[in-house]
């Protein structure tokens, strides 16, 4: 019994690495800064939160996503993970300089940091002995693609695909994108009216669904990830900050508070 809840523990941990999606250019733009947070499950496991944070300051941006075990999970391990994105954007998308991947408290570590050289046209891992890889244009990070996916349906857009760097392995996987009709989720904070969208990807077994809630400019407040049709497990948005709208309203913070740490 332990030992199946370790492996489903373990399945929502790897869910959060690799959970969000897409790319795109549009004329709508999502705020130019906010900060969410999600409740991690499996199941009905709790799995902990999962802290995403945006910045974007005079061409530059700053993404985060930081996860911490909880509940049931914080008994059986205590290992936590940062990933940072930061680059430059502007109205036609996101370009991105440098990706990370920073683990702790876990017994398999693998961090690695990846660089971005657009004018060599290509990718590679600062601490790894393997050779760069060509970089195709609109590439993309496992963080850039939802606030891609975002300005693309604030546009009327209903599926595309692009090319993103699948961090786990360092490979850049083509990832397929398409809008799938309209639903009311229930989340911790709140139910909402979402436009689901399904991501598959080139030469993958995982399927991720989100559900991008229009009130929220397009922010997912649901993410489920599935392996040949078995569930990986789901996030589920706790809180929301950003564009002027605050969810749960009952938590809403005064206007001139600052989400996100800067560029």
């Amino acid at each position: 019994m332990i030992e199946q809840i370790r492996n489903r523990l373990g399945h929502a941990r790897r869910l959060v690495a690799a959970l969000l999606l897409l790319g795109g250019a549009a004329q709508a733009a999502p705020p130019a800064q906010w900060q969410a947070v999600y409740a991690v499950r499996q199941g009905n496991i709790d799995g902990g939160e999962a802290v995403q944070s945006y910045q974007a300051v005079d061409g530059q941006y700053r993404l985060t996503l930081d996860v911490t075990p909880g509940g049931v999970v914080a008994l059986f391990t205590q290992e936590s993970f940062h990933d940072e994105s930061s680059g430059k954007v502007d109205q036609h998308g996101w370009r991105p300089r440098r990706y990370v991947h920073l683990r702790q408290g876990g017994k398999k570590q693998r961090d690695y940091e990846f660089l971005f050289d657009w004018q060599a046209g290509q990718l590679r891992e600062t601490q790894a002995d393997t050779p760069p890889v060509a970089l195709p244009p609109g590439t993309l990070d496992e963080l850039t693609y939802v606030e891609a996916l975002r300005r693309t349906l604030a546009a009327g857009g209903t599926g595309l695909k692009v090319p993103v760097l699948y961090g786990s392995d360092g490979k850049i996987r083509e990832y397929t994108l398409q809008t799938l009709g309209e639903e009311e989720i229930a989340t911790p904070a709140g139910t909402f009216h979402t436009v689901k969208v399904l991501r598959t990807q080139e030469g993958g077994k995982y399927t991720v669904t989100l559900w991008c809630a229009p009130q929220l400019d397009y922010f997912p407040v649901r993410i489920d990830r599935e392996k040949r049709g078995r569930s990986q497990g789901t996030l589920l948005l706790k809180r929301y900050q950003g564009g002027g709208r605050s969810v749960p309203a009952s938590t809403t913070a005064d206007s001139s508070r600052q989400a996100g740490s800067g560029v």
